[in-house]
């Protein structure tokens, strides 16, 4: 008979004959299971207690949202799969375990309920056939993962990925429990089943048939499946009742739960504090410094970690050789949680203050996590706390919050160098400052880094001459003042709330269809920081609104063919907002040559200004600007085409080293930078 026949014919397969050769050890299941059972609640029970210490923050809606996610990034594993061979092998693992486990479900509940209670059985037939051959499956997948995962551990091809006694156990319990299983499975087929297994239960049968070869009898292996089958037993069962206790957690649990109560809107529009003026009031620290200060899913967040190190090979603070290693803090302050509510989460080692004030807020750690941490945020709140109890702030950063209190920008400047600037560019392009009563088009927030820097002033009279020309209706602001978007990154979260009013209190004066800004920092700002605090309004980057007009022939590029150039991606535009298209359309209309660098759009890589870090810098290894300075010249271009003012005031400060230019997506539309001039 042609095996595959078999499905079809349900007479010729006998039942499964449950307990083979151990009936009297079926109690031993009754009894760790129930062991087990105990053990996995009491842990869970402390997992959940721990979280719900923490401060409240809203609970989530949208339950058909959420579990679409948990679909996506649990199951279908979407951002592991972001590198080719973790999420070839962490695949493997977690659907081999999966199948594994249903199995074993299915199994037990036809052996314990159905045909103990019922008298009546479901795994017969072709249906156990499919599950047989399902099994084999499993089992090969599950190994298969393990062999790769180390594989990739031996050969180092993922640099800080631990390997200690957590990740031994894991990987190893896994494959003893695949190969015993196998065994089991082997003699059961060995003993009854071989007529009619092949090749749905292809290890197993070719395991008996290597038995049957070697001449070892079925009563030979009986001892040694009895061992095996307490052995495997044990382990396995243990293994379920200890997942609150070890990394298995983040498989159905940890993992999955913080993926279900990840904010479903954007990343980048980071929690605001609540109740936060009675709090000043109260004298309440604002933010976080010791583990009681975090909030319930701060807490979810440390305890989903899983020590991939993705984003520590992802994070520029850790390239560049700084104090901060993001996932060495995660793990630093979930045990500061475990250890009480009293420990302090800015302390040594990983939690020293140099280690937040290193981050520069980019956000590829957020980006690259696969159970959805939000370390960005993690790090604002102990930012936020420090600041609060005048903590260990640094001295540029502390002069920047004055300085954003007194004189309404972050370095100092006379207020009135803006407006007679202002004035200026009124003047010399007919740009109008607002009135309220008359409607515009646009209104342009300069920002305080282009209206202050000489460097940076051209960029703003490049766009407002395209603008011109295309015919918009813009005005200026001559009451433009911070935005607040540094203070918070600092942490001063009463400060930025105070900005964001007066800058709402401004902006209500005029009627206008959008918001433009040449900053991502501002543009996140406006876009999803102050809508938290009843800001809001309609913002669009330059880029954005360039590459509109050039596409409905309102604006005609210059013509850049030949100029060879690379675009370095803000993180704030392309990794936090997803604007990763619209410069690089600029780029292609003038016809300029683009020659990409190896971390580019969603993946940039920062170039170190960001999280306030312009106005300070950490004495400690390499600068985080030179580094990606050094990326820009490795693609042979002569010219960083950049679309941030932080960005290309850190690129011109190391561009000279390298021999390269720096200028903005506007200048190269306008052609002050064409090939003509170089």
């Amino acid at each position: 008979m042609i095996p595959w026949q078999l499905l079809f014919l349900q007479s010729s397969i006998p039942e499964i004959k449950y307990y083979l050769f151990v009936g009297d050890l079926e109690p031993l299941v009754w009894i760790e299971s129930a062991v087990a059972a105990i053990i996995c609640i009491y842990g869970s029970y402390r997992a959940v207690s721990r979280w719900l210490m923490g401060q409240p923050v809203p609970m989530p809606d949208h339950l058909g949202a959420r579990l679409w996610n948990v679909a996506k990034y649990t199951f279908a594993q979407v951002k592991v799969w972001r590198h080719r061979l973790p999420g070839v092998l962490h695949s493997l693992i977690f659907w081999g375990t999966t199948i594994l486990l249903i199995g074993t479900i299915l199994d037990a509940i036809e052996s314990e309920f159905t045909l103990r209670f019922l008298d009546a059985r479901f795994l017969i037939g072709p249906t156990y056939l499919w599950f047989k051959l399902a099994m084999n499956i499993g089992g090969l997948m599950l190994i298969a993962g393990i062999l790769l995962a180390y594989y990739r551990r031996l050969r180092g091809l993922t640099p800080n990925l631990p390997m200690g006694a957590m990740e031994h156990y894991m990987l190893l319990s896994l494959l003893t429990i695949a190969i015993t299983g196998f065994f089991m499975d082997s003699v059961n087929t060995y003993a009854y089943r071989t007529s009619y297994m092949y090749p749905y239960d292809l290890v197993g049968y070719s395991l008996a048939s290597l038995y049957r070869d070697l001449g070892i009898s079925v009563a030979q292996l009986v001892p040694a499946y009895r061992a095996v089958w307490a052995f495997h037993m044990t382990l396995a069962i243990m293994s379920i009742g200890f997942i609150p206790y070890t990394k298995f957690s983040h498989i159905f649990v940890h993992g999955a739960l913080n993926v279900f109560y990840y904010r479903l809107d954007s990343p980048a529009a980071f929690r605001p504090i609540e109740d936060l003026e009675g709090r000043v009031e109260r004298g309440e620290v604002i933010g976080a410094t010791k583990a009681s200060e975090l909030t319930w899913k701060e807490r979810l967040d440390l305890d989903a970690c899983v020590k991939c190190a993705r984003c520590t090979n992802a994070c520029p603070a850790v390239a560049s050789g700084k104090p901060l290693n993001p996932m060495l803090l995660v793990q630093a302050a979930k045990d500061a949680v475990h250890a009480g509510p009293t420990s302090p989460l800015v302390s040594e080692g990983p939690l020293v203050p140099e280690a937040y004030w290193s981050c520069t807020t980019c956000g590829a750690c957020v980006r690259e996590c696969p159970t959805m941490i939000h370390h960005v945020e993690l790090i604002l709140d102990m930012r936020r706390g420090m600041v609060s109890t005048s903590g260990a702030v640094p001295e540029g950063l502390s002069q920047a919050l004055y300085n954003t209190m007194r004189l309404g920008n972050p370095f100092g400047f006379d207020p009135d160098e803006r407006t007679k600037w202002m004035e200026k560019v009124s003047t010399e392009i007919d740009i109008p400052f607002a009135e309220p009563g008359e409607e515009y088009d646009y209104i342009y927030w300069v920002g305080c880094n282009t209206a202050f820097d000489p460097n940076l002033r051209p960029v703003a009279e490049s766009l407002l001459r395209l603008l011109k020309v295309a015919g918009l209706k813009v005005a200026l602001l001559r009451e433009e003042t911070c935005c607040g978007e540094p203070a918070r990154r600092i942490g001063d979260e009463y400060l930025f709330s105070e900005n964001a009013k007066a800058v709402g209190g401004i902006l209500s004066n005029y009627k206008f269809k959008s918001l433009l800004v040449s900053c991502p920092h501002g543009y996140n700002n406006f876009k999803h920081e102050m809508p938290l605090y009843g800001v809001k309004f309609e913002v669009v980057h330059h880029a954005q609104l360039l590459s509109k007009l050039v596409a409905e022939g309102r604006i005609k590029p210059a013509d850049a063919s030949g100029l060879r150039v690379t675009f370095h991606d803000p993180c704030y535009l392309a990794r936090w907002n997803g604007v990763v298209e619209e410069p690089r359309s600029l780029i292609r209309a003038t016809g300029a040559d683009l020659v990409e660098m190896a971390r580019h759009g969603a993946d940039s890589f920062c170039c170190g200004g960001g999280g306030a870090q312009f106005f300070f810098d950490i004495k400690i290894g390499e600068r985080v600007s030179k580094l990606r300075t050094a990326q820009a010249a490795g693609t042979g271009a002569k010219k960083v085409v950049v679309a941030c003012p932080f960005c290309n005031a850190m690129f011109r400060s190391e561009a000279q080293s390298f021999g390269l230019d720096v200028m903005d997506i506007a200048q190269l539309l306008e052609g002050a930078n064409r090939k003509s001039e170089v």
